[in-house]
């Protein structure tokens, strides 16, 4: 048997790319590295839009915001690291370079003379294993994960179109997932089976689990996991203000200013719920702006059902979306408020707008306050409207 042909034997090409791979390693994960801080954003205007836009439950919305962010913060967590052990291995290179017989023991100190330390070459060789280990895992887990966001929003698509709760959503995402596991369980020697067992994901994770150790390999994804918890967390703390029926009260003790005044928004990312120009106001009239929820429009005839609810808040009749929603200027209720529809310019967000006459109001501070009507079901517990006394509040000043 020739050389080239033994079985496990590295060609000659592919070792020549191996001694070179670190300079596309770099490269490629500085690109990575690069869109994975952008990405965040574009993936929470997303689920802001899924949201508002085509009412999605929230809480199926939460949940792919949180999946989302673990495979992003996932992936930025391996980079990271990958980008940090390259910048060692650089310097080790360099040392290696400088002194390439390591450690002089006759001119290091005595309590280290009787060390057997390793020389730069040897801790090159050690790292860049590490390195290229390193590189190939995202490899990995990134067609698993790519498999599992089809599914998720196959799944979220179809609730939406068949407009199915949370419960349903979840039910039929279990149900696919356990149907999968029975089909490799019980015809595991199947070719089907066999060619899963065999795919790209399955080779990788084999090849780490049988050097590594599967324990191992395991740990360390949970090590990477737990680390990129805190920026799962940073991704999506706002995300609770976009729902509907979620209660704010601890923003609207200390409100973030960019989500309520025109003046200190990104103009590119959408608005939570309700908001105003500017926070000082000169003119006797001030434009009110509400983000339209497209659930509103199935919830009115919902609502408009629970006569007990409305009867005892003395609410008037519901017949359209903006029905749902009582409109205070203090303590004072601005009654049958004429709204006009809008779409922003950039985020291409829907907004109600009303105009309040404030001529008569004294200088000093003001507040806007909205009270809303909401439909809570999530499929496992009786469906009831939920009243939300503060579901938007906006302080103001009036300058004149």
């Amino acid at each position: 048997m020739k050389e080239e042909d033994t079985p496990n034997q590295i060609p000659a090409w592919l070792k020549e790319t191996q001694n070179k791979s670190w300079e596309p390693e770099i490269i490629i994960s500085g690109l990575i590295l690069a869109s994975l801080f952008i990405l965040p954003e574009k993936l929470f205007v997303f689920c802001t839009m899924l949201i508002q836009e085509y009412a999605v439950e929230f809480t199926s919305v939460f949940l792919i915001m949180l999946y989302l962010s673990l495979v992003v913060n996932v992936f930025k967590v391996f980079f990271i690291t990958h980008l940090l052990s390259r910048l060692i291995w650089t310097g080790l290179v360099g040392l290696s370079y400088a002194f390439p017989r390591g450690v002089d023991s006759k001119k290091s100190f005595k309590k280290f003379s009787h060390y057997n330390f390793s020389s730069p070459t040897e801790l090159v060789i050690k790292l860049e294993k590490w390195c290229s280990m390193l590189f190939a895992f995202p490899v990995y887990i990134g067609i698993i994960f790519i498999v599992f966001t089809l599914l998720l929003f196959l799944i979220v698509t179809l609730s939406t179109i068949l407009d199915l709760g949370f419960i349903a959503t979840f039910s039929l995402f279990f149900i696919i997932w356990l149907f999968y596991m029975i089909i490799i369980l019980v015809y595991n020697r199947s070719p089907v089976a066999e060619r899963i067992g065999t795919s790209i994901p399955s080779t990788i994770s084999s090849v780490y689990q049988s050097n590594l150790g599967k324990w191992k390999v395991q740990l360390f994804i949970i090590i990477i996991t737990l680390i990129a918890i805190p920026f799962i967390y940073n991704d999506q703390k706002d995300i609770i203000l976009f729902g509907n029926l979620a209660k704010i009260d601890s923003e609207l003790a200390w409100p973030n200013k960019a989500n309520w005044y025109e003046e200190y928004h990104d103009k590119s990312k959408r608005y939570p719920r309700a908001f105003i120009k500017t926070a000082s106001v000169k003119d006797d009239f001030l434009m009110f702006n509400v983000v339209f929820f497209a659930e509103d429009s199935k919830n009115v005839s919902i609502v408009s059902n629970h006569l007990e609810l409305i009867d005892s808040l003395d609410w008037h009749t519901i017949e359209k979306p903006t029905d749902l929603m009582r409109v205070y200027l203090n303590d004072s209720l601005i009654y049958n408020p004429e709204w006009y529809q809008a779409v922003l310019p950039i985020t291409q967000q829907k907004i109600l707008q009303a105009f309040l006459n404030i001529e008569l109001l004294p200088k000093g501070r003001h507040v806007i306050r909205i009270e809303k009507l909401c439909y809570f079901d999530l499929g496992f517990s009786n469906p009831e409207v939920r009243y939300r006394e503060k579901w938007a509040e906006i302080p103001f000043v009036k300058l004149h």
